[in-house]
């Protein structure tokens, strides 16, 4: 059994892995039969921690926390087993084929795997990366919006190309100036932002990051739908 990636978190996906390659070879009924076990044993552990998530959204914090894997999942199960369904363990047909049933197997390692679906892997991963951001860059993050910036299209397209330090201070800047840029965007009226100059206390010189304030700007004229849904979260 190969160790959780993240703490103590048990992982199911070596676990299916493994699963996989001991029923190579296999008749098809003893497949069926071995995998919808295995099914019912994640849906179990799964629906636990949908309980915990909304326990947790209870607290200071951790509000938003079923808007992540919580909320993918609740559409899952939806269509998995319909409207009325909250929970991923129920019973699968046993007129299923096999592929329908990998398939909704995934479905529940999707959020089993998602670093949303636990307190402890959002306290591993987001708020200790809010804090490192936070540390390195002067950028102000919760988790959630720390989770909000990694996951957004904004970033998957500019991250890579754009020094990771320059576009996480230009999104920092750009949620520090959201108000005025949200009635931009509604109204459709071109923006910019202009960088104020910084002064070094020892030698007096004013300064101001070109680079940063082009970033800004770029992303405001070239990725605004991105922008949009990177403000959209409170």
């Amino acid at each position: 059994m190969a160790k959780s990636k993240i703490g103590i978190l048990k992982d199911y996906q070596a676990e299916y892995e493994q699963l996989q390659r001991n029923l190579q070879g296999v008749k098809p009924w003893v497949k069926k039969a071995s995998y919808l076990q295995f099914y019912k044993k994640i849906a179990k552990a799964a629906d636990q921690r949908l309980v915990n998530l909304e326990s947790l959204a209870k607290k200071d914090g951790y509000k938003e926390v079923t808007e992540w894997a919580y909320a993918k999942a609740q559409r899952d199960i939806r269509g998995m087993f319909g409207q009325d369904a909250k929970r991923f363990n129920r019973k699968i047909s046993g007129d299923e084929n096999l592929n329908t049933i990998y398939k909704d197997i995934n479905r529940v390692l999707d959020f089993l795997n998602a670093p949303t679906s636990s307190k402890q892997q959002i306290d591993e991963i987001f708020n200790k990366r809010a804090n490192t951001i936070k540390e390195k860059y002067d950028v102000n993050m919760n988790w959630s919006k720390t989770a909000t910036v990694f996951d957004t299209v904004l970033w998957k397209k500019t991250g890579a190309r754009k020094a990771s330090a320059t576009a996480l201070k230009a999104i920092g800047i750009i949620q520090k100036n959201q108000k005025q840029i949200k009635r931009a965007l509604a109204e459709n009226k071109p923006i910019s932002i202009i960088i104020p100059e910084t002064t070094d206390p020892i030698t007096g010189e004013k300064t101001k990051d070109i680079n940063i304030e082009e970033t800004v700007n770029h992303f405001l004229r070239y990725y605004k739908k991105d922008v949009k849904s990177l403000l959209k979260r409170k």
